[in-house]
């Protein structure tokens, strides 16, 4: 069986990984200009791809660690809780930044939209 700190340590990977993948992804609304969009939008499949089973091993990890451990083992590793807890305020600072960042694309391409539909109409 996995000890405590061995499993902190796991999910605190896993979370490294994630934060890593969402730096490099495009899922933060940054697209590459010069590259092919059949090409761009595989590259996406797979990062979306990976993001996802990152982020269902380490909803795993996490399970896996309260159900194992009790809260004095968990004390007893206090840094690394605290570690996980960090990253995990990450995880969400980036993705809610990048939800953001989506959303005002999304707006900015209806407003686009719009236009070009009064452009044809004239």
């Amino acid at each position: 069986m996995v000890s405590a700190i061995e499993s902190l340590e796991n999910i605190i990977e896993v979370s490294d990984q994630l934060l890593t993948l969402l730096d490099t992804s495009n899922i933060s609304g940054e697209s590459a200009t010069n590259s092919p969009q059949n090409t761009e939008e595989t590259g996406n499949t797979e990062k979306t791809s990976k993001l996802l089973a990152l982020m269902a091993k380490r909803e795993q990890l996490i399970h896996q660690l309260f159900k194992n451990f009790s809260t004095d083992e968990l004390q007893k590793n206090l840094d690394q809780v605290q570690t996980m807890n960090a990253r995990d305020k990450q995880l969400v600072e980036k993705v809610n930044s990048s939800q953001k960042s989506a959303k005002s694309k999304v707006l900015t391409l209806q407003k686009n939209k719009k236009a070009i539909n009064i452009y044809q109409k004239l």
